[in-house]
């Protein structure tokens, strides 16, 4: 097996592999990929991160979402998935939809793939008003997402959001304001956080 960012040979077959699923990056890039949680303060709420989206996670994100290239789904969680269940035991996930555009374009729903070996029960039902895309958007366009969002789905006890990177908080707002009259509790977590200016 080869490293899927550096193309360098991976040692394989070792006694671990038979219990768990091998990491497809190698133990060098792996550790360039650090995780660094925190709590990311968005006014009415808090969104647990892990990674910063620079370096390697920016390019590995890049090339999956806009390269299509669907064999990384599997890296950002690694080694993240059993936390995120045990944080999150009891928790529906309701992850943040792609517009259909991208998700045509793609061929797959990335956030979808990322999160498909978390063993969390799934939530349905959150839609776009309007298929709108942030990217090369300003920071006064974006904002407009925050009222973009609508839920369709079954009131339920307590559920958490997911994204891949926060960057303006603009989505996770919008997703956010939709959820108090229908769950008891809600949680956001994305899996980055681009450090700039947030607005709230």
């Amino acid at each position: 097996m080869r490293c899927l960012y550096c193309d360098k040979t991976i040692k394989t077959y070792t006694f671990s592999s038979l219990f768990l699923k091998e990491d497809e990056l190698c133990p060098s890039c792996r550790k360039k990929l650090k995780i660094k949680r925190r709590k990311i303060n968005l006014g009415e709420f808090e969104v647990e991160t892990f990674y910063d989206y620079d370096g390697i996670f920016r390019d590995l994100l890049l090339q999956y979402k806009e390269c299509h290239d669907e064999a990384l789904k599997d890296v950002f969680l690694y080694g993240l998935k059993e936390y995120i269940e045990t944080a999150y035991h009891g928790y529906r996930l309701l992850l943040i939809p792609s517009t259909a555009g991208k998700r045509e374009e793609r061929g797959f729903d990335h956030l979808k793939e990322m999160f498909r070996l978390v063993q969390l029960h799934r939530a349905e039902g959150l839609e776009m008003r309007l298929d709108f895309t942030q990217e090369g958007k300003k920071l006064e366009e974006r904002a407009l997402m925050r009222d973009n969002f609508t839920y369709n789905g079954p009131f339920l006890d307590k559920i958490v959001i997911a994204d891949d990177v926060l960057t303006t908080g603009s989505t996770l707002k919008g997703a956010f304001s939709c959820m108090p009259k229908h769950s008891k509790k809600v949680k956001v977590l994305s899996l980055a956080y681009k450090n700039i200016t947030l607005h709230y």
